[in-house]
């Protein structure tokens, strides 16, 4: 009973603060996004470790270069899959940016009678404003590795055609240009990862 108590204490203690509201199963987490987003940087990034060296070691053959690109095809596919629109990343980034809104405007709502409410309604929006631009960040990359998925299926086979001629240079300079592109994706993923670690950080107490 005593525990029962205590518990009913903490939470009447914390639905009193606007700063520390409760997380529930089924509310939003922005850290549970945070890191939803950085594991799916983190496997880009780990993907990318020793692909010079896989794309050198394919100079000489065909099935080696076929599996060097299949390996890069499949992690665009995992980020692009990562953020589509039914995606866990991008639902739980729609149901967050519709929770921030609605405590802005109750915290906004409050400020009307007591002042003090308003640094923290404009802390809310802080956290919306961080918010949109991870969404925005999210929206691009989606796009972005789309793109380059649907560039390396096409052009699998004239890479593949230049190592049946013997042309191994030509194989090697076209890996290695989608090589670049998926550094550049990684780069841009890591730009979300501190979007979202930044939006997590928004300190809402004034």
């Amino acid at each position: 009973m005593k525990k029962t108590s205590a518990l009913l204490l903490a939470g009447l203690l914390t639905l009193g603060s606007t700063a520390g509201l409760a997380q529930t199963a089924d509310q939003p987490d922005m850290g549970r996004l945070f890191n939803k987003v950085n594991a799916v940087a983190a496997q880009l990034q780990e993907n990318l470790s020793g692909l010079e060296a896989n794309i050198q070691a394919s100079r000489d053959s065909i099935e080696k270069g076929g599996e060097v690109l299949d390996a890069m095809l499949e992690s665009v596919k995992r980020v692009n899959a990562s953020m589509d629109e039914d995606s866990e990343i991008w639902t739980e980034l729609d149901a967050l940016l519709e929770l921030w809104e609605q405590r802005r405007q109750e915290t906004l709502t409050k400020s009307e009678s007591n002042p003090a409410f308003l640094p923290i309604a404009q802390a809310w929006q802080s956290r919306l404003d961080k918010g949109r631009e991870l969404r925005n960040q999210i929206s691009t990359e989606r796009a972005n590795s789309l793109a380059l998925m649907r560039a390396i299926e096409s052009d699998r086979d004239i890479v593949l055609a230049y190592y049946e001629l013997g042309q191994a240079d030509k194989a090697i300079e076209s890996l290695q240009k989608v090589g670049a592109n998926l550094t550049s994706l990684n780069e841009n993923m890591q730009a979300i990862v501190k979007t979202a670690n930044d939006a997590q950080q928004v300190p809402i107490a004034p």
